[in-house]
């Protein structure tokens, strides 16, 4: 099992199938809520849905509201069930993430942008790990 070590933001443990997006993804606007499909011009991930993967981006886009989408995904069981970030998230993704349980980690050692999308992970947002399960 390979470990990649990475700089933890929100403490939890989850594991589910890499959803890797080569562009940011923004929560207002780039996602359907109630679904957690993507519905932003997002060429690598569009139409695909969030809920229940690990989502790999290279960084967050938003508004000091992003935390209320996030947490929206939460409530309506389409959220993703960590996030893995090239750059440090944006504040109030992390706010949104806290509240929903979701654990996050970024600037990680290896460039996790090169994932296949559906290779399983687990993500530690204490220890500031990922780990590729097969």
């Amino acid at each position: 099992m390979r470990e990649i070590k990475a700089r933890s933001i929100v403490r939890g443990l989850a594991s589910g199938p890499a959803l890797v997006s080569q562009e940011p993804i923004s929560f207002l606007g780039d996602l359907d809520i109630t679904s957690g499909t993507i519905i932003g011009r997002l060429p690598s991930v569009e139409g695909m849905s969030v809920k229940g993967t690990v989502l790999i981006f290279p960084l967050t886009m938003g508004s000091a509201g992003a935390w209320r989408f996030l947490f929206q995904l939460y409530k309506h069981g389409t959220h993703p069930v960590a996030l893995i970030t090239r750059e440090p998230p944006d504040p109030s993704v992390v706010q949104g993430a806290i509240l929903a349980n979701i654990p996050v980690v970024c600037e990680p050692e290896e460039d996790v942008l090169a994932l296949t999308s559906g290779t399983r992970l687990e993500v530690d947002g204490a220890a500031g790990t990922i780990r590729l399960l097969q």
